[in-house]
């Protein structure tokens, strides 16, 4: 499936709503629905706020891949690519709501909440892309190696 939105806050909703009605659909866990929702949609506003500098006009493609074992989510965009090493290390303590950075926490939830995240840019084309194992019926989730 394929999702295709103008560059504007206002839409990033839409994503989400779709990612929740996809998840719903194949039976996940309310957490885990969450999970994949808040990292789609925190991936799309990075897209707008930080590729396209808030922008609007310009295309976000959202790309939703669904394996055997697996759910994979490829956000697309040919704005400002992601520098890793302008991608901060986040040092602080969860314990401790004072030491929680105000901003800079996209990579550091998708990372956290999904199994595989990656990065590239290709021929001026950013695409991140992450996904998360599926469970199976009494099975624990598949490994990915």
């Amino acid at each position: 499936m394929k999702l295709i939105i103008e560059s504007k806050l206002e839409n990033v909703t839409l994503v989400g709503g779709a990612v929740r009605g996809i998840a719903n659909a194949l039976s996940l866990d309310e957490i885990s629905c969450y999970h994949l929702e808040l990292c789609v949609v925190e991936a799309v506003t990075n897209v707008t706020k930080h590729a396209y500098n808030n922008e609007a006009g310009n295309p976000v493609e959202v790309n939703i891949l669904l394996f055997p074992d697996r759910i994979s989510f490829q956000i697309c965009d040919r704005g400002k690519s992601m520098e890793p090493a302008n991608v901060r290390l986040l040092n602080f303590d969860p314990e401790q709501r004072e030491t929680l950075p105000e901003s800079g926490m996209g990579l550091f939830i998708m990372h956290a909440l999904m199994d595989e995240v990656r990065y590239e840019t290709v021929s001026g084309l950013n695409v991140l892309t992450m996904s998360k194992y599926l469970r199976q019926e009494g099975k624990a989730p598949v490994s990915p190696d």
